[in-house]
């Protein structure tokens, strides 16, 4: 039986070049971009492997007592496994690769295995890290009943949570994107590629997943990580504030207040606000990595010519490289604030190294 069916990368190459009249960015402009983004992508991408490697058996060896070490694990292995699907993702694009003569069609593969993995996978690094933001505000707000509520049990029941409901959906497109073997007569040769299977119910369910988790999740995330890292600046403020008073004068408060929720009873130790310091941190360069993917899904949803199939194709795809790239970077340089900021971690690194162990 001869199994008839198109080829989804070859749905790009028909766009017409009319319907692209008005984009902001012209093709070699495009090209030149996908150059020099990709290069970059690579490097912070096999970066990025290597850091989260490093992250991983860091945090293995300082143990699971502490619930922050549960969720920078998880963390480690978001970023991981998205650095690596990342760096298959543009392998699979690249032309002396994608062009071989390969038993699988690269472009296709790509699609189920790289980029649009990668993005589901990211999706479940930004909810852990909007849960170690919220669970920092939490410590400051109320930090007896946290100690009670956010054991490593339920921190480790939180986050696999997180991963089930960020990138289990994505088996859902495995139902409408499917695997099949394609006869290729140029080559005389039977490869492995995807189709898509046009059915209803299975195009629904593709678009709730899309809404659900393409849209609504990553922005939510990132409205949370956003506020709760402002809420957390302000308390490092606020407490730095108070530390100086109380250190330049015995027994004066001038300039502090009282009624705020910063009062010295109420201050957390220097160790939990160091803590508070590198949450913050990761959190920040979070935002700053994750905003032109939030601003993408935003645009997508307001004007549809802004797609891979639209009008303005190659903005699209210009934002897109950006985000790519810039989640490469959000992968890679985490375990430079751990080193800086962590004493426990600089040691436990340190020792993995067999190298001297800072004493501060």
């Amino acid at each position: 039986m001869t199994l008839n069916v198109t080829q989804p990368s070859q749905e790009l190459h028909n766009v017409p070049s009319s319907s692209m009249e008005g984009d902001l960015i012209t093709g070699a402009q495009l090209y030149f971009i996908l150059l020099s983004t990709f290069a970059l992508t690579q490097v912070f991408s096999i970066g990025g492997v290597i850091t989260n490697v490093i992250n991983i058996a860091v945090f293995v060896k300082l143990g699971f007592n502490e619930t922050s070490n549960i969720s920078l694990l998880t963390l480690a292995l978001c970023d991981l496994l998205s650095t690596i699907l990342t760096i298959w993702g543009s392998l699979c694009v690249t032309p002396g690769f994608s062009d071989a003569e390969l038993p699988f069609l690269p472009t296709e593969i790509a699609q189920l295995t790289g980029a649009g993995l990668s993005v589901f996978v990211f999706r479940c690094t930004a909810w852990v890290t909007a849960f170690i933001s919220f669970e920092r505000c939490l410590c400051i707000l109320i930090p007896l009943k946290v100690k009670k509520w956010v054991t490593p049990k339920t921190t480790t029941v939180v986050v696999v949570t997180i991963s089930i409901t960020t990138i289990g959906p994505y088996i859902g497109v495995y139902w409408r994107w499917i695997f099949v073997w394609k006869f290729l007569p140029g080559r005389n040769a039977t490869v492995l590629g995807v189709t898509v299977v046009d059915k209803p119910v299975l195009i629904l369910m593709e678009s709730v997943i899309n809404i659900a988790i393409g849209a609504i999740q990553p922005i939510v995330a990132f409205v949370t990580v956003l506020v709760c890292t402002v809420f957390l600046v302000v308390y490092l403020r606020r407490s730095s504030q108070w530390r100086k008073s109380m250190a330049s004068a015995a027994g004066k408060t001038a300039g502090v207040d009282k009624s705020s929720r910063f009062e010295p009873k109420q201050n957390i130790s220097k160790k939990e606000e160091k803590v508070v310091r590198l949450v913050t941190s990761i959190a920040t360069i979070f935002i700053v990595c994750y905003t032109p993917n939030t601003l993408m899904i935003l645009h997508m949803a307001i004007f549809p010519s802004f797609s891979l199939f639209g009008q303005h194709r190659n903005t699209f795809l210009m934002v897109y490289l950006v985000s790519v790239l810039a989640n490469s970077v959000s992968a890679s340089v985490n375990i430079f604030i751990y080193y800086n900021m962590g004493t426990r971690y600089r040691n436990a690194l340190r020792l993995l190294f067999h190298l001297e162990v800072s004493v501060k």
